[in-house]
């Protein structure tokens, strides 16, 4: 396993930035939002995707590209002079690539879609960064809609124990305002300022299903925020792409991170007596289990007064929010 790092705001990640030449022409000052493009899959249709982009005004447009030969893209970035390119040296999660476009934002709140994506421009309004300012959430979630059928997406993520065994609910956004444990397919608008300070995604974990897990479990166990703005939608333009929910070698550090570490009403911690139970799950050798426990326990102790409660109290909330 990976050193744990101790914030996931380093870029380790290098890349060549292109474009954005000219200002957007923002119709709309008033959303002052970043907009952050996630690529996967083919960009045959690069160009009809950024000519919908210049028609919703957002004041920054930076499009992730993932690395590799591309003819098109100068050609592209000539054709949409506002559109900030950074095409990356090497592969790196879609995580890590949302912390680099985010600390290259200018704007405080940034929204993230993929390429495959269409925010609803009716959706975009003054009215929303209002309510983003207001409700001051570290991510503010979209309803989402699938590709072919109008029915919504499942896109509220809510924890619960069965039989001491962790899963994840998914529901429809029904309410204005329903907390998720992580945004979906990563898909929000995010406050940078928040965002930052909580590390962002873990670089290290490279299972995308792990990865928001460790990001929604840790930003929840911090007081952050995550909830669903209804009137803020976007749709797929392709099929809905799941997780691999498999337990791998990154759920060992999502498990150090999150569900091993207690809380004593003062701060987090990470007891030794869950040494044990790492070491004979982990079918890690002794002291490769150690060293790893013992990277946890120190990023833990580095971080324990940002703790308000532990995993455990965190889904038991969840599922009696009166408590």
């Amino acid at each position: 396993m990976s050193t744990i790092p101790t914030t996931s705001k380093r870029i380790r990640i290098s890349y060549t930035a292109l474009g954005e030449t000219e200002k957007p022409e923002c119709k709309n000052r008033q959303n002052r939002l970043s907009l952050l493009v996630l690529n996967r899959g083919k960009s045959i249709f690069k160009t009809e995707f950024f000519k919908e982009i210049e028609s919703l005004g957002f004041s920054q447009v930076i499009s992730i590209e993932n690395p590799g030969v591309n003819y098109e893209l100068e050609t592209v970035a000539r054709k949409f002079p506002f559109v900030k390119f950074l095409l990356l040296h090497e592969s790196c999660s879609a995580g890590e690539q949302i912390n680099i476009g985010i600390e290259e934002a200018r704007e405080g709140y940034v929204y993230v879609i993929w390429n495959d994506m269409k925010p609803s421009h009716s959706s975009l309004s003054a009215r929303l960064f209002e309510n983003l300012e207001k409700e001051n959430c570290l991510c503010t979630v979209p309803v989402i809609k699938p590709h072919i059928s109008g029915e919504t997406v499942p896109s509220i993520v809510m924890p619960a124990f069965q039989k001491k065994i962790l899963k994840m609910i998914y529901t429809v956004p029904k309410n204005n305002g329903v907390i998720s444990l992580f945004p979906f397919d990563y898909c929000g608008i995010y406050n940078r300022e928040k965002f930052l300070s909580t590390g962002g995604y873990d670089y290290s974990i490279l299972n995308q299903y792990w990865q928001k897990m460790d990001f929604g479990f840790r930003s929840n166990m911090w007081g952050e925020k995550i909830v669903c703005y209804t009137s803020l939608q976007a749709s797929y333009t392709s099929d809905v792409i799941g997780d691999d929910t498999s337990i791998d070698k990154y759920y060992r550090i999502f498990f150090l991170k999150n569900l091993a570490v207690r809380f004593n009403g003062d701060s987090g911690y990470l007891p030794w007596s869950k040494f044990l139970q790492y070491y004979l799950r982990s079918g890690e050798g002794f002291f490769v289990a150690k060293k790893n426990f013992n990277e946890a326990k120190k990023w833990v102790e580095l971080n324990k007064f940002r703790f308000n409660l532990d995993c455990r109290s965190l889904t038991e909330l969840w599922a009696d929010p009166e408590k």
